[in-house]
């Protein structure tokens, strides 16, 4: 997809500002994703995952293919950012798995221990591909096109366990 591309009807000028206008909805683009219903079922809404903290992102080769690149990205997540917030809901660790990868842009550079996200969305283009933006609270964005992504796993959070010497 290139600037030239654009929905017109969007009055985006970039990519980026498209994703950021398409991602104003209120499934944040989790229709695109696999699995993604059970998100709905454990927190009772579409996450957009407001302050839910990156845990890891990983790069590796498509179980298919060796010549593909999946990322892995892990975020906790307590249900913080509930529209109809009354309680904390289940603190949990949701890996999602972007698949197919054609393009990654990670600012590594940010990558810090308390990586906090402001929002997540999910775009699909014109070409069929699907694209993955993460804006931080602090720490690093993530701007990711795909073929496809999946929530390939969803876990109770432990906390790790500190070691001490004595």
């Amino acid at each position: 997809m290139t600037d030239r591309n654009l929905d017109d009807s969007t009055g985006a000028n970039t990519v980026a500002e498209w994703g950021q206008i398409m991602c104003e909805v209120d499934d944040y683009g989790w229709g695109e994703v696999g699995n993604s219903i059970l998100l709905k079922k454990l927190f009772g809404y579409w996450p957009a995952f407001h302050d839910a903290h990156v845990l890891s992102i990983k790069m590796g080769y498509g179980k298919r293919d060796a010549r593909e690149v999946n990322v892995a990205i892990e975020l906790r997540h307590w249900g913080q950012d509930d529209p109809n917030w009354v309680a904390r809901g289940p603190d949990c660790v949701i890996t999602l798995t972007l698949l197919e990868v054609k393009i990654a842009d990670v600012s590594m550079d940010a990558f810090v221990q308390d990586n906090s996200v402001g929002d997540v969305c999910f775009t699909r283009t014109d070409d069929n591909l699907l694209l993955f933006e993460l804006d931080p609270n602090s720490g690093a964005s993530v701007f990711i096109a795909c073929t496809s992504a999946e929530i390939t796993r969803i876990e109770p959070y432990c906390a790790p366990i500190s070691s001490s010497t004595t």
